[in-house]
């Protein structure tokens, strides 16, 4: 009994000790989490402000939002061209954006931001001297391992800068090009008329005397020879269409036009008239390669029967436009049209050239590509 009794007192002992330490144990673990969450946060403290020094020194205006969109940092190179405050900024950071396109930029953002995609537009923005110029607007979520949206950041790009980089690109492109197909007439052309003319000076001396199977030879010389010849020719015409420079845009559009129908097997129409006066010769170049790239998009994706290119003027521009009848776009491309790489070469020429280009697919099917360029 005695021995039980002990027992007893030990295990009550025990339990009256058990309790007080469950506390301390608990309130040391509890204590470690938020260390260790001090420790955290002050690791992301510290990664935040590195990445905020990295953005505020790279001479792209950027920033920075909270998950529900509201701007929470804007770098230096933001605050220099808005001559904003950096706490102006944060109170109203769309007041820098032109009135007129504030209203389609805000509901393309909501609309974006609703199922957290990236979202790009191209808007006015207001400088210092409250001048405005035209900017790319790009904005991509940053998402935790579960998925969420933590942060999103944003840069605008100065498209005026773009377009004189891009207009160098393309005169450097279209200078090479010209460079090239004047070496093959030169050159390369004179060398095929030159082994022409000894073909003929042969055939003719031995005509009495040589085999027919020498005879033979000599014809499929020729015939090789003529072959190469239209070669060279049809490659210097796709390099620099002497039709471009000699009559005008119109014209290098319908000789292209039929050229494209004869290959693809895809009836082309060119409409408009160009009158005596001419769009400069660097827009009537690049309307013609955007018309090329349109062309060869339509024969790769749009499965179509029928195209019509139009151009002329309206008013203070000049308008192409390229309208196919094949499939379309279908609703979750809208703004992504199908071409990919050759939509962007389209856009990045237009804009080089300081005009406006837009794809459209159309309600009765096939798809518009509109490109307008000030005169």
């Amino acid at each position: 009994m005695d021995t039980l009794a002990a027992r007893a007192g030990s295990v009550g002992e025990l339990r009256r000790y058990r309790g007080p330490q469950r506390l301390i144990d608990m309130a040391t673990q509890m204590a470690r989490v938020a260390i260790e969450a001090k420790r955290a946060d002050e690791a992301l403290r510290q990664s935040e402000d590195r990445l905020r020094l990295v953005i505020d020194t790279i001479p792209t205006m950027a920033w920075s939002l909270l998950p529900d969109g509201t701007v929470d940092f804007v770098n230096q190179r933001w605050l220099e061209y808005t001559g904003l405050s950096l706490e102006e900024a944060l109170a109203n950071s769309t007041r820098t954006v032109h009135p007129e396109d504030l209203p389609r930029v805000m509901e393309k953002w909501r609309t974006d931001m609703a199922v957290g995609k990236p979202c790009e537009d191209e808007m006015r923005l207001r400088g210092a001297g409250g001048e405005y110029r035209w900017f790319l607007v790009r904005t991509v979520p940053l998402r935790n391992e579960q998925g969420n949206i933590v942060k999103w950041y944003g840069t605008s790009t100065d498209i005026t800068e773009l377009q004189a980089l891009a207009r160098r690109l393309v005169e450097l492109q279209e200078s090479e090009r010209k460079d090239l197909a004047r070496e093959l007439h030169d050159r390369v052309g004179q060398n095929l008329t030159a082994l022409h003319i000894n073909l003929g000076v042969l055939r003719a001396a031995l005509s009495s005397h040589a085999s027919s199977d020498i005879t033979s030879r000599l014809d499929d010389c020729a015939a090789l020879l003529e072959s190469t010849a239209r070669d060279i020719r049809s490659v210097e015409s796709e390099l620099r269409p002497p039709m471009l420079d000699d009559h005008g845009l119109l014209a290098a559009l319908h000789w292209y036009a039929n050229k494209f129908t004869r290959r693809a097997g895809i009836a082309v129409s060119v409409r408009g008239s160009q009158g005596s006066e001419r769009a400069r010769p660097e827009v009537e170049i690049a309307l013609f390669r955007i018309a090329q790239e349109a062309l060869n998009n339509v024969a790769k994706h749009a499965q179509a029967t029928s195209v019509v290119i139009s151009f002329g003027s309206a008013g203070s521009e000049w308008r192409m436009s390229v309208v196919d009848d094949g499939v379309g776009l279908r609703p979750h491309e809208a703004g992504q049209p199908r071409g990919g790489f050759g939509l962007v070469t389209m856009r990045e020429r237009a804009q080089a050239i300081g005009g406006r280009f837009n794809v459209e697919g159309l309600p009765q099917g096939g798809t518009r590509i509109t490109v307008q360029v000030p005169t």
